[in-house]
C-alpha cells in the first residue's frame, strides 16, 4: 500500500472514532466533544494503537490551524467584540507575557529547571485555547460576552504568545552561545525590544490580514457564485498566513485573524449576511470541526505512557500551576478593569475565564518547534502534551458543572 493510501486509511479511521464519540455523546448532550476526543486519543495511545499520523509543527501552524482560526471569526459576534476590547487587549497584552514571568519564576522551583527553560515552557503552554468549553457555552445558553471575551482573547493571544515564544527562544540561543544573560529580558532594553516586535510581528500580521481580508469583503459583496465565494476564502484564509508569516515574517495567525474578522459581514450583525456568506460559513464551521476532530485525536494519541510514566509529577505540578498562574493573572487583571469601566465583569464570569482557559492545538505546535538540543527537551514536550489532555478532559468535563455552579448556564452574565 502507498503512502498515500496509507494516510488515507489513517484519516479514515480517525474519523470512525469520531463518530463513535458522537454517537455516545448523542446519550450524553452535556458532556464535551473535544474533552472526549482527547481521552478517547489517550486509550488509543495506551492501548498501543498507530493512528499513521504524526502531529507536527507545520502540520499544525500551516495546514490545520488557519481553518480553525478563520472559522472562528466567522461566528464571533464583532460589535460585542469591539466593545469589550479594552479587555481582551489587557489579558493579551499584559496578562499574557505577565503569566509567561510568573510561572517562569515558581517553574524553577517547582520543576528544577533553570530560568530561561522555565520560561520557555512557561511561553509555550499559555496560549488559551477554549474550543472544548466554546461548544457547551452555545448549549447552556452562556452570554454572549462570556463567549466574545473567552474567544477574542483566545484569537489575539496565540499569535502574541508566538512572538514571546521565539523571543525567549532566541533569549536561550544567545545564552547558550555565551553572548548574553537571561537577564536581559527583564532589562528596560529587552522589555522595550518585546514590545515593539509584538506590535511590528503582531500588530502587523492583524494589518496585513485585515487589509486581505477587507479587499476579499468588496468582492465577494459583488458576486452571488456560491462556489467563487467559498474559493475567494479558503485563498484570503491560507493567503493572508503564508503572506504574512513567510513572505513578510509578520505573524500568520494574526493574520488571518484579521482577515476572518475583515472579510465577514458584521457591520452590525450576522442578520445582515448574505444568504451565500451564510452558505460560506456553513462550510468552514463544517472544516473547522473535522479539523478539530483530527487534531484532538491525535494531541490525546500523541501523550506516550512510557514518557508520562517518567514525568507525570512534572505534569501534574505544570497541570496546577497553570491553572493558578491564570488565576493569579485574570482576577487582578479583570477587577481593575472593572473599577475603570461602568461595564463590569462579574466574578461568576471571572470564574469561568479562568476555567475555561484550556492549553492545546499552539502549545502542542510550539513544543513540537523546539529544537534539538534544547535541554529538557522531552521533558517540556512532555509536559506540555500532559497538560494540554488534562485540562481539555478534567477541564472540559467539568465545565458544565462549573455553569451550573456559577449560575451562567442561562446566559446570567448579562
Amino acid at each position: 500500500m502507498s503512502g498515500t493510501a496509507e494516510s488515507a486509511v489513517s484519516v479514515v479511521g480517525i474519523l470512525l472514532v469520531a463518530f463513535l464519540v458522537r454517537i455516545l455523546l448523542s446519550y450524553r448532550p452535556t458532556l464535551s466533544y473535544a474533552s472526549v476526543l482527547v481521552f478517547a486519543g489517550v486509550v488509543v495511545s495506551f492501548v498501543g494503537v498507530e493512528l499513521g499520523i504524526e502531529l507536527g509543527t507545520d502540520l499544525i501552524l500551516v495546514v490545520l490551524l488557519p481553518t480553525v482560526i478563520f472559522a472562528g471569526t466567522t461566528e464571533l459576534d464583532v460589535p460585542v467584540l469591539i466593545e469589550n476590547l479594552p479587555q481582551v487587549l489587557v489579558l493579551t497584552l499584559v496578562g499574557l507575557p505577565l503569566a509567561v514571568v510568573l510561572l517562569g519564576a515558581v517553574g524553577t522551583l517547582a520543576f528544577g529547571f533553570p530560568l530561561v527553560v522555565a520560561l520557555l515552557f512557561a511561553s509555550i503552554i499559555l496560549p488559551t485555547d477554549p474550543a472544548a468549553v466554546l461548544s457547551l457555552f452555545e448549549q447552556f445558553d452562556v452570554g454572549e460576552r462570556l463567549a466574545v471575551l473567552v474567544e477574542g482573547e483566545s484569537l489575539l493571544n496565540d499569535g502574541v504568545a508566538v512572538v514571546v515564544f521565539s523571543t525567549v527562544l532566541a533569549t536561550y540561543q544567545t545564552v547558550e552561545a555565551g553572548e548574553g544573560s537571561v537577564s536581559s529580558l527583564a532589562t528596560a532594553e529587552g522589555l522595550t525590544a518585546l514590545g515593539v516586535d509584538i506590535l511590528v510581528v503582531g500588530g502587523g500580521g492583524l494589518l496585513v490580514g485585515s487589509i486581505v481580508g477587507y479587499g476579499a469583503h468588496q468582492v465577494v459583496r459583488r458576486t452571488d457564485d456560491r462556489m467563487a465565494v467559498v474559493l475567494v476564502s479558503i485563498v484570503v484564509a491560507y493567503g493572508s498566513f503564508l503572506l504574512a508569516e513567510h513572505f513578510l515574517h509578520l505573524s500568520g495567525i494574526l493574520a488571518v485573524v484579521g482577515a476572518g474578522l475583515l472579510m465577514g459581514a458584521h457591520e452590525e450583525t450576522h442578520a445582515k449576511m448574505t444568504a451565500t456568506e451564510f452558505f460560506t460559513m456553513d462550510l468552514w464551521q463544517t472544516g473547522s470541526f473535522l479539523v478539530s476532530t483530527l487534531l484532538y485525536l491525535l494531541i490525546g494519541a500523541t501523550i506516550t505512557p512510557d514518557a508520562l510514566g517518567r514525568h507525570a509529577g512534572l505534569v501534574l505540578s505544570a497541570a496546577v500551576l497553570v491553572v493558578v498562574v491564570r488565576a493569579i493573572t485574570v482576577y487582578p487583571l479583570v477587577t481593575a478593569l472593572n473599577q475603570a469601566s461602568h461595564d463590569t465583569i462579574s466574578r461568576q464570569c471571572q470564574h469561568i475565564m479562568v476555567w475555561g482557559g484550556l492549553h492545546t492545538v499552539v502549545p502542542v505546535a510550539l513544543a513540537l518547534s523546539l529544537p534539538v538540543g534544547v535541554p529538557f527537551r522531552e521533558e517540556l514536550q512532555t509536559m506540555v502534551f500532559g497538560v494540554a489532555v488534562i485540562g481539555t478532559v478534567i477541564q472540559g468535563l467539568l465545565t458544565p458543572t462549573a455553569l451550573r455552579l456559577t449560575g451562567l448556564a442561562a446566559g446570567t452574565e448579562e
